[in-house]
């Protein structure tokens, strides 16, 4: 996620400085043969190539509001989890005590609230794992992306060994279940589950307080099931191919179009058409490529929504919740990105 622009103009144009240059070779292609050749049959009415225009404009604002609902129905979906997460903090400190069992010491209370929490910290990496690490075959996949994906990774020391990262919270048998499953994360849940049965059936909690704590499992669940939900289904790609086209078209007609419009002002006024043209065709290209990135919001590109950043702040939160002093460095902002 971008946090801030120190100088937009330049980062825009570093972006697309390749589609720039072919749009500026295109025009001055069709405008060189225009004027030296004489040939007036390549201009065209420049009313139809406005009305590809406008139906363009149409698909480009139809896919940047579906793209940017994408973008930030992921951003929601992590906004409950951090107050799911956070409740499941306060309700271990208020409903694991030792009042029902006084054979249970403090100390050991304060042990079972630790590893649920750490297992609740495991499996928002495991989540955090399967929406950055699980590639989908729509996601941006070049050599460069890749690249950028490595570099981000070293930036932030974003764990790309997920066996290890559990390591940190569970005990190695746990671990080796857990990442032999399909989905690691909601096996942590289960587990999870398994462990308030476990502490029901030792009379350290009662089935009410055990009602309480599965129902806050529940609506984990739910938060990962929607997280999952954007990772596994794309923006329609029929809807995406046809815009690619529809953009492709206009491109190649604009020239012809400005020359007629253009060549109405004057003989030279023509040679307008070069610039005009690479900057209308520019503004399509660029809002069209925001919301292609955008609508991939789990993809390891500095367009996501920042999940490394929000899981570090509920591992603090909780850890802090439960008593913990020791807790880990919360992950801020680089050159002016967040992950």
């Amino acid at each position: 996620m971008y946090t801030e622009f120190k100088n937009p103009t330049q980062a825009a144009l570093r972006f697309s400085r390749n589609q720039i240059i072919v749009y500026l070779v295109w025009s001055a292609i069709v405008v060189c043969v225009y004027y030296f050749s004489r040939w007036e049959l390549i201009s065209i009415p420049f009313l139809p190539v406005s009305l590809i225009g406008t139906a363009l404009a149409f698909f480009l604002g139809f896919k940047s509001n579906a793209s940017y609902d994408r973008l930030y129905e992921a951003r929601k979906n992590y906004g409950s989890i951090v107050n799911d997460s956070r409740a499941w903090a306060i309700m271990l400190n208020a409903y694991i005590t030792n009042n029902s069992n006084k054979e249970i010491s403090k100390e050991e209370i304060h042990q079972i609230k630790k590893e649920l929490v750490d297992r609740h910290i495991a499996w928002m990496y495991a989540h955090k794992f399967y929406l950055r690490h699980k590639r989908q075959p729509w996601e941006r996949d070049a050599d460069f992306h890749n690249q950028h994906r490595e570099r981000l990774q070293e930036d932030f020391n974003i764990e790309t060994d997920l066996e290890q990262n559990l390591l940190r919270f569970l005990s190695r048998e746990e671990v080796s279940a857990v990442v032999r499953s399909a989905n690691p994360a909601t096996q942590l849940l289960n587990n999870q589950g398994k462990r308030l049965a476990e502490l029901r059936e030792a009379n350290i909690i009662e089935d009410f307080r055990l009602f309480e704590l599965q129902n806050q499992i529940n609506k984990l669940l739910d938060d990962q099931g929607k997280n999952e939900r954007i990772k596994n289904f794309p923006y329609p790609l029929q809807f995406s191919f046809m815009l690619k086209i529809s953009l492709r078209i206009f491109s190649l007609l604009l020239p012809f179009a400005l020359i007629t419009e253009l060549n109405k002002q004057g003989e030279y006024f023509i040679w307008l058409t070069i610039p005009f043209s690479a900057i209308i065709n520019w503004i399509f290209y660029f809002s069209e490529r925001n919301s292609e990135y955008s609508e991939n919001p789990f993809q390891g590109l500095i367009y996501d929504v920042p999940i490394t950043n929000i899981t570090r702040t509920i591992e603090i939160d909780m850890l802090q919740t439960i008593g913990v002093e020791t807790v880990p460095e919360p992950v801020v902002a680089k050159n002016g990105i967040l992950m």
